[in-house]
């Protein structure tokens, strides 16, 4: 992985690479995470399974879980980095309009990931606000 460094733009392409920040932001995490490899043979008949062995079949179920939670937090976060960019993108016209926005271009969001960013939004709070407020010209009719 030390190798590894995110090109600008995917090679033969004039286009730059999409959300190559969270790209890099990725491979960084990645860079720093400690992996320790260790051989245990997996394949033995129960008679045959030592402490070892039966330790490898609790960290497997261990990792499973660990693993299952982590990817449904990477897809999570990933959702809402995309519902992010579709609602700025699409103009902060609300959820309907963000959605259809993404839609058109492909990209299959969720309406909570879509309701949370609107919900975090401090330019569509802005907007309200303004929404808001009466102009000092404004005769109460």
């Amino acid at each position: 992985m030390k190798d590894f460094k995110l090109p600008q733009k995917p090679i033969g392409s004039a286009e730059p690479i999409w959300a190559a920040e969270i790209w890099q932001d990725i491979a960084a995490r990645v860079e720093k995470l400690t992996v320790k490899v260790r051989h245990v043979d997996a394949h033995v008949s129960k008679n045959r399974a030592n402490e070892e062995h039966h330790n490898n079949e609790q960290v497997d179920k261990a990792a499973k879980v660990k693993v299952s939670q982590v990817d449904l937090d990477w897809q999570h976060k990933g959702e809402v980095v995309l519902a992010r960019w579709a609602h700025d993108a699409s103009g902060h016209q609300g959820g309907d309009a963000t959605y259809r926005w993404a839609r058109d271009r492909g990209v299959d969001l969720t309406m909570d990931s879509i309701s949370q960013v609107i919900h975090n939004c401090e330019t569509c709070a802005a907007i309200k606000q303004a929404k808001r407020v009466k102009p000092l010209w404004y005769g109460g009719r």
